[in-house]
């Protein structure tokens, strides 16, 4: 059911305009069906109660044609709408599915645009399986209608290719979000036909039986999620639960009540040799897992690099790390159980460990996922081969990044939905991740937020079209410059130097010039065609900016995207005014006194350029978060502003430092020197 939609043309029809996600089946016909102030929305009467989610679908039609076509159309529950009135027709039909035995027969929807002829007056019906294909109906519909009221004419057969179509954001490297960025989150997973939602949360929630977990971080806390998982619910988007419960536990177990929890004196993983783990997991479960209505609950247990080489290699001795693995697993499958939910895990380590994959239960679902273009997409399939329901799980490329690796994205996304449709897959989640900080902003990521929807729901959709589709549809743009600005931008990436999972411009715009531990890597050439590129992207920024859209959301995210431009540019000076300062550094005698000063300047009024970009990044940091732990981004812009301003100083004064120290830029060099700048221990 993957592949692209098509538009197709009749004679003396138009072409549509861009939709998203993009429909399966389209077929266009002659002529236009005009809406009239007496044209009703009539919902079906035959469910009772009626679905919250499809009025609320009704009443966000109702207010887009008012906003747009100045039209107040009424909403009526009826089986049969009065022949005299216009109505937009809501039926329910079991027989509306594209591929009724497909799991995702439920979103599918038939929507009927007849045009007025000598044989009637035309009408609009929107036929579906239940009330989710009602309300994805509805909304296509309103992508359709232009200012004055008019319709094409036109018969959509549409389905989905994956049952769950879902967005994660991690909402615990640095970043909470506000309760009115989360509301405004779900708004926009409704409008994209994302149906699952979830905050991944290590130690971000206010856990009134452990208080200190939560400290100084600004959690989460019960009636936050209680009215969030409400307000999901009535736009048909269900808030999955997601607590870390095995690896990435470092932030609780740094705690001395937790200590003796951890594996390992690296206390990254949770033990699951030692007597209290399972008491203490069960008095989170208790608390978290009651504030959601959704019957499943992610917990997560990625990564846990130390599990079976402390606490269990003495405990346990003869368990493997697989071994440990699976029996975990089972034990959490039990405390969700308590609170009726179905368990999902990450998938990595039951790949590392095939032998013991037999030991986990067939229920729990596996999450796969890779976030590079270029990986065995196909092992999905050996997991679905063992029994498994299998999600796949691409990113968004934004962590460890300025602005998302757009290209990195679309790839990834784009093959992960390949795999899961030709391996069975149940569901496509996109993860947004904040390593490291979570300076990467959630405007920057709403390009691959709906090329994950499009993704998810038909499959491949060629640029030009999508970036039209998604300018139109998130921004109002219909010239489709907002979606060319983002694949811009998201080029801009190098600095000379091979990155793993980041950009190599993030890492100059953080890294101290004294050290230069990254710095001392890049190439002239590569920053120099940077920085030709940056300034085409400042002018197109220019002329978006003049027509920026009222919707304080959108903005925000505008003025995000323009802290990025700035910022990818400054980290390109700065990449180049390094070159010059190390250079100098290995050799004083080539630097005059005049070329001194003038590197001196420079470097000068880069440490004041980057101090104005700190204040603004956290600016735009409290309108959709809490301070949560931005302390960390600001130290490590506090540290290169310094040290720019200590080398323009030393440049004035002739008194050069030592060169820095050679080094080799390896995955696990660069992920301990960012845990030395985050005052971590190496691993």
């Amino acid at each position: 059911m993957g592949g692209r939609s098509r538009q197709r043309r009749s004679p003396g029809g138009q072409a549509l305009p861009p939709l998203l996600p993009a429909p399966k089946r389209v077929r266009r016909r002659a002529g236009s069906h005009t809406l009239t102030s007496g044209t009703t929305i009539a919902l079906p009467a035959e469910a009772e109660p009626l679905d919250r989610s499809l009025l609320r679908a009704a009443e966000r039609l109702r207010s887009e044609i008012a906003d747009r076509a100045g039209l107040s159309l009424e909403i009526e529950r009826t089986r049969e709408p009065a022949p005299e009135r216009l109505a937009i027709r809501c039926v329910l039909d079991a027989g509306a599915a594209l591929a009724p035995r497909r799991d995702s027969a439920p979103d599918a929807y038939r929507l009927d645009v007849r045009a007025a002829s000598a044989r009637g007056r035309g009408g609009i019906e929107v036929r579906a399986p239940g009330p989710a294909g009602l309300r994805h109906g509805l909304q296509t519909l309103g992508q359709l209608i232009d200012r004055r009221g008019r319709v094409p004419a036109v018969e959509i057969l549409d389905q989905p290719d994956f049952r769950d179509r879902g967005l994660m954001l991690d909402v615990s490297r640095g970043r909470v979000p506000t309760r009115q960025t989360l509301e405004r989150l779900v708004d926009l997973c409704g409008q994209l036909r994302l149906n699952v939602l979830m905050l991944y949360v290590e130690h971000t929630f206010d856990f009134r039986g452990h208080p200190q977990i939560g400290e100084g971080a600004s959690p989460l806390d019960a009636r936050t999620l209680l009215a969030l998982d409400a307000y999901a619910s009535d736009r048909g988007v269900e808030l999955v639960p997601c607590l870390q419960s095995l690896g990435h536990m470092e932030h609780i177990l740094s705690l001395d009540r937790y200590a003796e929890l951890a594996e390992s004196d690296r206390r990254w993983s949770l033990s699951p040799s030692h007597p209290g783990t399972y008491a203490f997991l069960a008095e989170l479960y208790d608390e978290y897992l009651p504030l959601f209505r959704s019957r499943r609950f992610n917990a997560n247990c990625d990564e846990p690099f130390d599990l079976g080489r402390g606490q269990s290699a003495e405990r346990a001795p003869r368990k493997t790390p697989g071994r440990l693995f699976a029996d975990h697993v089972s034990r959490l499958e039990r405390l969700a159980a308590r609170h009726d939910k179905q368990l999902l895990v990450w998938a990595d380590f039951a790949l590392k460990h095939p032998e013991e994959i037999g030991r986990i239960d067939r229920d729990v679902v596996l999450l796969d996922w890779w976030y590079e273009p270029e990986f065995d997409f196909d092992r999905i399939g050996k997991l679905r081969r063992r029994g498994f329901e299998v999600w796949a799980c691409p990113g968004t490329s934004g962590w460890n990044a300025l602005f998302p690796r757009i290209g990195t994205a679309t790839e990834n996304i784009a093959r992960w939905a390949d795999a899961g449709r030709r391996h069975g897959a149940k569901g496509l989640l996109n993860t947004d991740w904040g390593d490291f900080g979570h300076y990467n902003t959630l405007g920057g990521s709403l390009h691959a937020y709906a090329w994950g929807a499009q993704q998810a729901w038909s499959g491949e959709l060629d640029p030009t079209s999508f970036d039209r589709a998604f300018s139109r549809h998130v921004y109002g743009d219909a010239r489709g410059r907002i979606g060319r600005l983002y694949r811009q931008l998201g080029k801009i990436q190098d600095a000379g130097f091979r990155v793993a999972n980041g950009s190599g411009l993030q890492y100059v715009y953080f890294d101290g010039l004294t050290r230069s531990f990254f710095l001392q890597h890049v190439r002239r050439p590569v920053l120099e065609r940077g920085l030709r590129q940056i300034g085409r992207v400042r002018e197109a920024l220019a002329a978006i900016e003049a027509e920026a859209p009222s919707d304080p959301f959108l903005e925000l995210s505008l003025r995000e995207i323009a802290w990025a431009v700035e910022a990818t540019e400054l980290a390109l000076e700065k990449g180049l005014a390094a070159l010059d300062y190390n250079d100098w550094r290995a050799a004083p005698g080539t630097l005059g006194a005049r070329d001194r000063r003038r590197l001196a300047k420079r470097l000068a009024a880069l440490s004041g350029v980057q101090r104005d970009q700190r204040d603004r990044l956290e600016s735009l940091w409290l309108e959709r978060s809490a301070i949560s732990e931005f302390h960390k981004t600001r130290r490590r812009l506090d540290t290169s502003l310094r040290e720019l301003a200590t080398a323009a100083r030393r440049l004035e004064q002739n008194r050069p430092p030592r060169p820095p120290a050679e080094n080799a830029l390896t995955m696990m060099s660069i992920f301990n020197e960012m845990r030395r700048v985050f005052g971590l221990t190496p691993r």
